[in-house]
């Protein structure tokens, strides 16, 4: 009785029972218990078995209705599910042109389908926006790029002050002499807003070394990006 909470007891089993006496009935009783709790009971002697075997055979059938009930009531909703989302195997379903079974394993296989297309296309889109973002860089000059990154600074000037955007400007535009990128392009990622934060912090702002290399940053240089 595996997934079953509970059973009937007819009332007609009276007329079996009254005819044992009280021992054998309590054996019937406990027979009858083992038996629904799947302990595979052997009955204790020939009377009990044949006094159980006539209600043996209604809980099998009992069961049997059960379990056909259970399967009727998860079937319906796979039959809903199959409706909502792939009406055209369903219509082949209702029209008895597939089996449920074969309707169940062809939405299967859609799905699995739809989930690698998904993440190909998620993958072709990432790559092109790659392969974008490289033509529209390699098509701009340095200087054109070097005010790009300026002007992502802009907003942080309340936050910051000048004096610190400029250092942090002079050096994460800094190339090398004939040099085709400046120093932020050759990083794989650089989020300015957490750059700058991590910057403040750790008071690079008064470390010349990490600014100019040592050198004083010339007046044309701050004056051009703060707007002056």
């Amino acid at each position: 009785m595996k997934g079953k909470k509970s059973v009937l007891i007819y009332c007609d089993i009276i007329h079996t029972v009254e005819k044992l006496d009280d021992e054998n009935a309590g054996l019937l009783f406990k027979h009858l218990l083992r038996y629904v709790n799947d302990q595979e009971p052997e009955a204790p002697n020939l009377l009990i078995e044949i006094a159980f075997e006539g209600i043996k055979q209604t809980l099998k059938r009992d069961l049997k209705t059960w379990e056909n009930k259970s399967e009727i009531r998860s079937r319906s909703g796979q039959i809903g599910n199959l409706k909502r989302y792939n009406p055209d195997i369903y219509a082949d379903f209702i029209n008895k042109k597939i089996t449920f079974d074969e309707a169940e394993e062809l939405a299967k296989d859609r799905k699995g389908s739809q989930a690698v297309a998904n993440i190909a296309v998620k993958d072709i889109v990432k790559d092109k926006d790659i392969v974008k973002d490289k033509v529209i860089n390699k098509n701009k000059t340095i200087k054109e790029r070097e005010t790009e990154f300026k002007n992502s600074l802009l907003p942080f000037l309340d936050i910051y002050g000048k004096d610190m955007l400029n250092k942090f400007f002079l050096y994460w535009t800094e190339k090398k002499p004939n040099g085709k990128k400046m120093r932020f392009e050759m990083e794989k990622v650089f989020d300015p807003e957490r750059r700058l934060t991590t910057w403040n912090n750790k008071n690079f702002n008064n470390n010349d070394k990490n600014s100019t290399n040592g050198k004083r940053p010339g007046k044309s240089r701050i004056e051009k990006f703060t707007g002056n």
